[in-house]
């Protein structure tokens, strides 16, 4: 019975850390100049080829997109926070408004 509240008050924590960090992350985006952020991306499938523009979220980042041509599953390469950043022509809002680290990468 010990370990199983053990367990739940570190999960508690666990997710108590992670609220304070999307917190600190919208705090970030609120104070970041979002008038020079551009929110049209155009991803271009690395399989092949395909190329759509797509509207970016500006509070999240986008793990997976679904080519409309070839039906492949998107993921962000190594070291990339998201499929507009691995795949588009443009990085995330997060990216362009705090740099690398902007989607909480730190």
């Amino acid at each position: 019975m010990k370990q199983d509240s053990r367990r739940n008050r570190r999960a508690i924590a666990g997710a108590a850390v992670a609220i304070l960090e999307l917190r600190a992350i919208r705090r970030r985006w609120r104070e970041a100049d979002i008038s020079e952020i551009i929110l049209q991306s155009n991803l271009t499938c690395p399989l092949c080829g395909h190329s759509k523009i797509e509207t970016m979220p500006v509070d999240a980042c986008q793990w997976f997109y679904e080519c409309e041509q070839c039906h492949a599953l998107l993921r962000p390469r190594p070291g990339d926070c998201c499929v507009f950043c691995s795949y588009g022509n443009v990085p995330c809002p997060p990216v362009q408004a705090h740099g690398q680290g902007g989607c909480g990468q730190d």
